[in-house]
This record gives C-alpha cells, structure tokens and sequence, in this order.
C-alpha cells in the first residue's frame, strides 16, 4: 500500500471518527417547535373530579376550548376532537382536554350530558370546567390564544402539549384536513423521550 493510499484511509478513518463523536455528543434538535408551557392549573371534569395540569404530565394530550350551548364552530371542534379521540382512545399516554368558556352554564352535568354526545371515554377525554377568571388565565397566560377578555369569542385552534407541559403546535379546530397533521405530530411526540 503506498504512502499515499495510506494517507487518504488516514483521512477517511479520522473524518468517521470526528462524524462518529459529533453525531454522539451532539443534542438531537426536537422534531416540533417548543411554542410555549402551560402553567399549572386546577378545574372540575365531567364527574366532578379535580383534574390539575400535572395529572396530564407524562401524557400528550391535546387542548381546546368550546361550550356546550355553542351552534357555530364548538359542533365542529367537538365533531373534529371526537376523531383525535376515536383514534388514540385505547392509547393510555393520550389525552383529550376541552376547556368551557362559558363555565357558568356548563356545569359537570352539563358537561357530562355534552361528552355523551360524542361517546366520549371520560378517563382519557377531560371536559372541565371553572371559575371564569381561572380560565382566562389559561387563556391569557398559558395557550395564548382566543380573546381572554370575553372568552366566549373563543379560539377556534386545537394545542398539542407534550409530555413535559409545553406547547408543540397549534392546528385549525375547524378543518378536518388539519386532523391529518395533528395526528402525525401526536405520533412524532409519543416517539420522543
């Protein structure tokens, strides 16, 4: 072998090993954008249980916010989460979480009366509701979107929220082309550690 063939395996050898240790060392990028977190937060589902933000760690779980009176856009939401449900309804590390706007009506018996519509499975799709000025919070300060001022001119977006709390993407709740994306991005934060 000569000198020369023997510099370029060399060369070779010692670009693999750089490639070899960066690729180890490096931090992998995550796959969705970190757009934000949510703050803790305390509300009544449908049974009347106390659901706080942390029972959803670990979870991934989408977010919206509807009430139950509404016959505009809250019908196509609902009819739109209902096929997220349908599709992660036997998967433990999914969550669906539809917020009230108008908790002075929706009562968890209302709610409950609402999630029977849709057949909801009640252990993994939360509905809840609270204190009006608990949900503006929310609104304002955590999802970021919708008016927080009167929150019955909800957002129409549904939020992903990853294992750890934060906000991986928002999607249009009236589109049922946008589920397609939605369930992907789902898939792609169930395979993240």
């Amino acid at each position: 072998m000569s000198q020369k063939t023997r510099f370029i395996l060399y060369g070779i050898m010692a670009i693999i090993l750089a490639f070899t240790y960066f690729m180890k060392n490096s931090t992998p990028q995550p796959l969705l954008p970190v757009l934000g977190s949510i703050p803790e937060f305390q509300f009544t589902d449908s049974r009347g249980k106390t659901i706080f933000r942390k029972d959803l760690d670990d979870k991934v779980w989408v977010a919206d916010f509807i009430f139950t009176t509404c016959t505009m856009a809250c019908p196509v939401m609902t009819g739109n989460m209902d096929l997220i449900h349908k599709e992660f309804r036997n998967n433990d590390d999914v969550r669906i979480v539809s917020i009230s706007v108008y908790p002075e009506y929706d009562t968890p018996e209302v709610l409950t009366e609402y999630a029977s519509r849709y057949d909801a499975n009640t252990d993994r799709w939360h509905f809840l509701t609270g204190p009006e000025e608990n949900v503006k919070e929310l609104i304002k300060n955590g999802f970021k979107m919708g008016d927080f001022e009167d929150i019955i001119f909800h957002s129409e977006r549904f939020a992903l929220v990853d294992q750890k709390g934060q906000i991986r993407g928002y999607y249009n709740g009236m589109q049922t082309s946008d589920m397609k994306n939605l369930k992907k991005d789902m898939n792609l934060l169930l395979g993240e550690k």
